[in-house]
């Protein structure tokens, strides 16, 4: 096993579930493909059907829709050790959202039947599918909360306290569409929080 095969072993044991075996990640390797996304570019096209998954090793991606305005908006940001999972593969539809690279990434790409498939076969990564699922629930629900309850501010220090680690990584621009506010207003409300 070379060492980059080893040192995703080790991050997604400590990050995931330490009960995980070896053999049974080496087995997740294998079914992957390396997959380079050089910034900018385009992982999934919004109208296109999701037939892969991506894990992400180092990069920044985002997805992305239109709205009925013609407003670019960031959906969400996937870092390091997220996977970059669209709607489309639950509803075997075509994609409604795009996925773009906002660094230049390093992924394993992945057949999503067959993964899925496997995850499924072994109760432990069972355990971690649904653990998953399950956060991503309650993201949505906390994201559809703040639009409803929150004021902008609010809803960029919860970005902060969500996405510390990339604030300075992405598009100031791409942060105010996840916030749906426009660029002027986020320099605003950052400049606000510096002064207190």
């Amino acid at each position: 096993m070379n060492k980059e095969c080893k040192d995703i072993i080790d991050r997604v044991r400590s990050e995931f579930n330490e009960n995980i075996t070896e053999d049974l990640l080496k087995n997740i390797i294998e079914f992957s493909k390396k997959k380079v996304f050089k910034k900018g570019e385009l992982i999934l096209r919004m109208g296109e059907p999701m037939s892969k998954m991506y894990f992400i090793i180092k990069g920044i991606a985002r997805s992305y829709y239109i709205d009925m305005q013609g407003n670019d908006v960031t959906k969400s940001f996937i870092k390091e050790y997220d996977f970059c999972i669209g709607e489309s593969l639950f509803t075997n539809k075509i994609s409604e959202e795009g996925f773009e690279a906002l660094e230049d990434i390093v992924a394993l790409e992945f057949d999503a039947k067959k993964i899925k498939e496997y995850l499924l076969s072994e109760k432990v990564l069972t355990d971690i599918y649904i653990k998953k699922l399950e956060e991503t629930i309650i993201y949505k629900m906390n994201r559809e909360n703040g639009f409803q309850i929150k004021s902008a501010t609010e809803r960029y220090l919860e970005f902060k306290r969500s996405y510390y680690e990339i604030e300075n990584r992405v598009n100031q621009s791409c942060i105010a569409s996840y916030l749906g506010v426009s660029p002027v207003s986020l320099s605003r409300i950052r400049r606000t929080i510096r002064e207190e």
